[in-house]
C-alpha cells in the first residue's frame, strides 16, 4: 500500500491525486506513532490502527484508476501480477531483511537461541508475502504475528491478495462494487462480534494480523478495497474532473483542513464501545478519500510535500518496526523518550535513503523485466 512505485498516479495519465498521496504519508506517520508510543500510553492512539484500513481503501481507488481500463481491454493476468509484485516486493524485501537482522540482534543481546533452519525458511516465504506458521515469540510484540520479525507486513499480504483479485474485480459493475463492499463489511462485523463473544476481547475491527483472527483479514481488506474502487467509479469515471471549474477545490487552505480532518479521524481517542472504528472504516475514511480525490491544490510547495509524503509512506511502513527494535536493543541505557526520537529519526532517514537508491537503480523496472519471461 505506498512507495514511489505505488504512489497515486498513473504514468499514462495526467491526473494526479496529490491529496491522496498526503493521506498516505499522514497515515504512515500515525501508524509509526501507534507502534512507537502505544495506545496504552496515549489514548489518542486508541483507534489509530484504522490507518491500515485507510491504506486498503486508497489501494482500491488507485489500482482502479491505474489498471481498470487496461484489465478490461485484455491485459494478461501474468502481466498485471508482474506489475503489482514489482511495485511491492523490493520495499517489502528491505523490511524482511531488516526485520530478520533486528530479531537476530535482539536474540543475540538477550542470549536466546534461534532455530536457523526454521528462521530462514520463514523469511524466504516472507519475501513472497507468505505469512509464517512458526511462533518466534518476537520480543518487541510478545504475541505471535503472521510476520513475527516485522509485524506490520501482515497488511501487505492482504493488500497483495486484494490487488491480484482485481483481475476479476475490475469487471464488476459499479453498483456491484458497493454491494460487495457492504457484504464484506457485514461479514467483518459479524466475525468481530463472534470473536468478542468467544474470547472476551473488545469489539474491534483490528483483526487479521495474527493466526487467531487471520481469516477475518479477508473481509477487512475486501470491504475497504471494494469501497475504494466504488469511490473512484462514482467520482472519477465518465466525467470531467470538477476541479477545473471550482477554485475552492484548488485551495491550499481546504487541503490543509482535510489533512487535519483525516488526522482527527485517525487520532480519535474513544472507541465508543467499539462502534467508532467501524464507523471510521465504513464511512469516514471512504468519504474523506472521495473528497481528497477531487481536490487539486495549486500551491507547488503543498503538491511537492504531499507527493513526497506519499512516496515515503511505504518504505516507512515497512522498516519502522525493525528500526525500533534495533534502537531499543543497542541503546537500552537511553531513556525511553530518547529511544523513540532516535528510532523515528532513523526510520525517516532510512526510508528516504531507500527511496533514493531504488529510484537511482530503477529497481522496480529491472525486477519487472526479470520476471517478464515467467509472468508474460
Amino acid at each position: 500500500m505506498m512507495d514511489k512505485a505505488t504512489r497515486t498516479e498513473d504514468r499514462e495519465s495526467n491526473r494526479r491525486f496529490y491529496v491522496l498521496d498526503g493521506f498516505r504519508g499522514i497515515a504512515a506517520i500515525i501508524v509509526v506513532l501507534f507502534h512507537y508510543l502505544g495506545p496504552d500510553n496515549y489514548a489518542f492512539l486508541s483507534n489509530s490502527y484504522i490507518a491500515v484500513d485507510l491504506f486498503f481503501v486508497l489501494s482500491g481507488f488507485v489500482i482502479y484508476h491505474s489498471y481498470a481500463d487496461r484489465v478490461r481491454s485484455g491485459m494478461k493476468g501474468g502481466r498485471f501480477i508482474n506489475l503489482r509484485f514489482s511495485r511491492l516486493a523490493p520495499t517489502v524485501a528491505v523490511g524482511v531483511f531488516l526485520g530478520a537482522g533486528a530479531t537476530l540482534a535482539h536474540y543475540a543481546a538477550t542470549g536466546r537461541e534461534v532455530d536457523m533452519s526454521r528462521f530462514l525458511l520463514a523469511h524466504a516465504g516472507h519475501l513472497l508475502f507468505i505469512p509464517d506458521l512458526v511462533d518466534y515469540h518476537v520480543p518487541q510484540t510478545g504475541i505471535y504475528e503472521l510476520f513475527p520479525s516485522n509485524g506490520p507486513l501482515w497488511s501487505i499480504f492482504f493488500e497483495f491478495v486484494a490487488s491480484v483479485c482485481f483481475i476479476w474485480f475490475a469487471r464488476i459493475p459499479r453498483k456491484g462494487l458497493w454491494l460487495y463492499s457492504l457484504l464484506s463489511f457485514a461479514v467483518l462485523l459479524a466475525g468481530c462480534y463472534y470473536v468478542m463473544l468467544t474470547t472476551g476481547r473488545a469489539l474491534s475491527p483490528g483483526v487479521g494480523f495474527s493466526p487467531a483472527t487471520f481469516y477475518l483479514g479477508f473481509p477487512r481488506v475486501f470491504g475497504a478495497f471494494f469501497a475504494g474502487m466504488a469511490i473512484y467509479a462514482l467520482t472519477q469515471e465518465g466525467r470531467q474532473p470538477i476541479i477545473h471549474s471550482s477554485p475552492l477545490l484548488q485551495s491550499s487552505a481546504l487541503t490543509l483542513a482535510v489533512y487535519t480532518l483525516i488526522s482527527a479521524v485517525l487520532l480519535f481517542p474513544d472507541p465508543l464501545s467499539g462502534i467508532y472504528p467501524f464507523l471510521a472504516i465504513i464511512a469516514f475514511c471512504p468519504a474523506l478519500i472521495a473528497l481528497g480525490g477531487i481536490l487539486a491544490p495549486e500551491a507547488r510547495w503543498l503538491r511537492a510535500s504531499s507527493d513526497y509524503l506519499g512516496q515515503l509512506s511505504f518504505p516507512l511502513y515497512c522498516v519502522h518496526e525493525p528500526v525500533r527494535v534495533l534502537v531499543t536493543t543497542h541503546f537500552s541505557n537511553m531513556s525511553w523518550s530518547l529511544q523513540i526520537l532516535l528510532a523515528f529519526g532513523l526510520a525517516m532517514a532510512f526510508s528516504a535513503f531507500v527511496l533514493l537508491v531504488f529510484d537511482w537503480l530503477r529497481v522496480r523496472q529491472n525486477l519487472s523485466a526479470i520476471l517478464k519471461p515467467v509472468t508474460g
